[in-house]
């Protein structure tokens, strides 16, 4: 006798593998998250490299390095570092994440599934002493990135206020060798319910190691136009697809 068949569609994993999903949907909540961020400015010039359009570079070639520990619902707890780039898209302040290193397997694949967060595995520590708050990035067993800030008094946190949107230029191939990528778009999300609190800043290093692989020594770091320490909440929630280049 044959059995029935299940009334009601199949409900599928949001995220593969089917039987054991690496990641559920958003939103995900972030708390208490430590922060090392150092502001900078490149060559202008150079920036206009790396910002594809529509999006438009910051004229002044402002960047930041931020590097964090964050304890977050769906992905656990992980260190990640990110460098980015101020510029506007449709005349608004927006943020381009331009890499990113961390050491989560599992907000590497969502990041860059859902969003196209450019994430890539490797090893970032964060570690005060001697009232110097030091991060630092290595792949390769090469060491990328060093920021250090040192906590010379307290900040407000209206000194952090800007754009909490972030655009990312999702890239994922097409499975057919030579044909055009099956996606290819820019997607944007803003970060929500953002909370910031115990803000400490002063003076502020940033180097960039040389690698084959990850090149961030070709980023001019032309001046430091600040450095902070903080802590955090924030909601990331899902996005929009704002310019599809495939269209």
């Amino acid at each position: 006798m044959a059995k029935k068949k299940s009334a009601g569609r199949t409900q599928h994993a949001y995220s593969m593998p089917e039987m054991s999903e690496l990641y559920g949907q958003p939103p995900y909540e972030y708390r208490d998250s430590k922060q090392l961020l150092v502001i900078f400015r490149t060559d202008p010039k150079f920036l206009r490299t790396l910002v594809p359009a529509p999006m438009v570079a910051d004229p002044q070639g402002t960047m930041f390095c931020v590097i964090s520990e964050f304890f977050v619902s769906g992905f656990g707890h992980y260190f990640e570092m990110g460098i980015a780039a101020t510029a506007t898209f449709q005349r608004r302040a927006v943020n381009q994440m331009l890499y990113l290193v961390l050491d989560n397997d599992i907000a590497i694949c969502g990041g860059r599934e859902i969003w196209g967060f450019p994430k890539k595995l490797g090893r970032v520590g964060l570690d005060t002493s001697d009232g110097v708050m030091r991060g630092t990035v290595e792949r390769g067993g090469i060491q990328l990135v060093e920021a250090a800030v040192q906590l010379k008094e307290f900040g407000d946190p209206a000194e952090l206020a800007g754009s909490y949107e972030y655009i990312s230029r999702k890239l994922i191939p097409s499975v057919k060798n030579g044909a055009p990528p099956d996606v290819l778009q820019l997607t944007s999300t803003t970060l929500q319910n953002v909370v910031v609190r115990e803000v400490h800043k002063g003076p502020a290093t940033l180097r960039f190691g040389m690698s084959p692989a990850d090149p961030f020594h070709r980023i001019p770091v032309e001046e430091i136009v600040g450095g902070y320490y903080y802590r955090t909440d924030f909601t990331l929630g899902d996005g929009e697809v704002v310019h599809d280049y495939l269209a």
